[in-house]
């Protein structure tokens, strides 16, 4: 093996040496696998911030929720049911019989 200089490495002729020639298809490899690292790396770095943006999305969506259901509950209750019957002059009249579970 040729000991190379530095002006052999500055001026290319290292490129056209017989040991770097026989390497050409390990570099081509080494250059292609970093290429896939490379962009890999990438792919993987925009599915992340697309999974962090959903998974705020999804939180925002739960409390939402949440807050629909309560108000859902706090409109349902019997005395808010009365009081907007009242409110609306709508002629109609609680149930005297108890309500029954059907089996």
């Amino acid at each position: 093996m040729k000991h190379f200089s530095v002006k052999d490495i500055l001026g290319g002729d290292i490129l056209t040496s017989d040991f770097i020639r026989k390497q050409y298809p390990l570099l081509i490899m080494i250059a292609i696998l970093l290429f896939g690292y490379i962009g890999n790396r990438y792919h993987c770095e925009i599915q992340m911030k697309e999974e962090i943006r959903l998974r705020k999305e999804l939180k925002e969506l739960k409390y939402e929720s949440l807050g629909i259901s309560a108000e859902l509950m706090q409109i349902s209750r019997r005395s808010n049911v009365l009081r907007m019957v009242n409110e609306k002059g709508l002629d109609l009249e609680e149930s005297a019989d108890l309500p029954v579970k059907i089996d």
